[in-house]
């Protein structure tokens, strides 16, 4: 399985990293890792399983090659930009490559700081907040 991830210099990015190179499970798995500043991430750079890619979101181009023969992307962006040109650029992406499979890991909530009554219904409803420590992925 091939498995590109986007923005993958963040907190959550590099927990889903350190998983997918060290757990067993995951040895099969080929991991694309597009960032701004690949050097950011050197100490992959001699890992077999591991392609560097500098890139950034807002430009298409970018997306489509770092996505080619993914089989899954995981998006590790929250899309500040006016335009959402992050996430529309994924999409693009998506189709053109043929990718039936996006995790999207910026979800509003995902640490519990939305506060009151909107912050439980969007715990409640939304899915986010809950532990996957222990869950399994990929299935």
């Amino acid at each position: 399985m091939n498995v590109t991830i986007l923005a993958a210099n963040g907190q959550i990015a590099h927990l889903v990293e350190e998983r997918l190179l060290t757990e067993p499970t995951f040895k099969d798995i080929q991991l694309t890792l597009m960032l701004r500043h690949p050097e950011r991430l050197s100490e992959l750079n001699d890992n077999p399983r591991v392609t560097l890619l500098d890139g950034d979101l807002t430009n298409p181009t970018d997306v489509i090659q770092a996505t080619k023969d993914a089989d899954l992307i995981w998006s590790a962006v929250v899309d500040h930009d006016q335009t959402n040109r992050p996430t529309k650029n994924i999409i693009a992406a998506t189709k053109l490559n043929g990718v039936e499979r996006v995790v999207e890991t910026s979800l509003l909530g995902l640490y519990n700081e939305v506060p009151g009554k909107f912050g439980d219904w969007n715990r409640d409803y939304g899915g986010t907040g809950r532990s996957t420590a222990g869950g399994v992925w990929f299935n």
